[in-house]
């Protein structure tokens, strides 16, 4: 009886311990396959073609359109205003500005005119670029000059924004051995400039340092003259060409920067009323021409 009770135990055992061992195969079985199903998605997702986004086409960007000052409410006046601007109608050092004031209407060509230099005032920097397009009425080019020049004491400022370095300008002309050329350029036409009154300081000082004794130019500043025909947000250069609808390359190279105002003076001037002078055009003094230069590649 015993003996029938001791096997008894030992076949339930046995029992028992088949049942967990066919259930942890069932378990191990179950994984395998979940892994298996796992691994197989993943591969279909890994081959599957990627979808393609759809390409949505960015409308144009629309440039308002020009508000002339023919047309603007009769409250809105212009500001210009600040100790580095000169004033419409003004006599300076060696311009006379442009305004609807003015006692002489003078029919010449424009030179446009542009420096990049090595600080903001002749006192202390020095110019490193100059630009010079000369157009008529109807905006075509009759003349133009650009070089780099040498500053001559090793100082270039800020080149990450007017990108001339050193190296540049060590072979370039020095300011004095350009002056008869930019005279020979400039002579016999009106001055054209954004915010004139730097160009005027920097070319005043080229000129006393040269020697020379310029009467007084006939100058168009564009920084005056666009608030007067233009209602946008600033005035920079940048702004202005944009708002006619024009790319602005070769921003901050003395060229590009004249290229790009000789392309919207003309629309400008149409715009707004006649504008007349505070002095008259005299000839310029004769001072010889080298006619060395070393323009930037870019510009070549």
């Amino acid at each position: 009886m015993e003996s029938f009770f001791s096997w008894l135990l030992i076949g339930g055992a046995f029992i028992v311990f088949k049942m967990r061992k066919t259930a942890k195969l069932a378990e191990q079985r179950r994984q395998i396959e979940e892994i298996s199903k796992s691994n197989a998605k993943k591969t279909r997702i890994a081959n599957k073609s990627p979808v393609k986004k759809k390409t949505v086409n960015k409308p144009p960007p629309i440039i308002s359109p020009r508000v002339s000052s023919k047309s603007r409410s009769s409250d809105w006046v212009p500001t210009y205003d600040g100790p580095m601007f000169a004033k419409p109608g003004e006599k300076s050092d060696l311009f006379s500005y442009a305004s609807y004031m003015g006692a002489h209407k003078i029919d010449a060509p424009f030179s446009l005119i542009d420096f990049e230099t090595s600080g903001f005032q002749p006192d202390y920097a020095r110019i490193l670029e100059v630009a010079v397009i000369k157009i008529d009425l109807q905006g075509n080019i009759l003349d133009e000059y650009t070089t780099l020049i040498n500053p001559e004491d090793g100082n270039v400022g800020r080149t990450d924004i007017h990108q001339i370095t050193l190296n540049m300008v060590k072979k370039a002309p020095k300011i004095s051995e350009v002056v008869g050329d930019l005279i020979k350029i400039l002579d016999s036409s009106i001055i054209v400039a954004h915010n004139a009154r730097f160009e005027e300081n920097f070319l005043e000082s080229a000129f006393r340092e040269s020697g020379v004794k310029h009467p007084l130019m006939p100058t168009i500043d564009t920084l005056w003259l666009s608030r007067q025909v233009l209602k946008l947000p600033n005035y920079k250069l940048a702004t202005v060409i944009e708002d006619f609808g024009y790319d602005f390359e070769d921003a901050h190279t003395a060229l590009g920067d004249v290229r790009a105002m000789a392309r919207v003076l003309p629309e400008m001037l149409a715009m707004g009323k006649s504008i007349k002078f505070p002095s008259k055009l005299l000839k310029s003094p004769f001072h010889s021409a080298t006619g060395k230069v070393v323009p930037r590649k870019k510009n070549v």
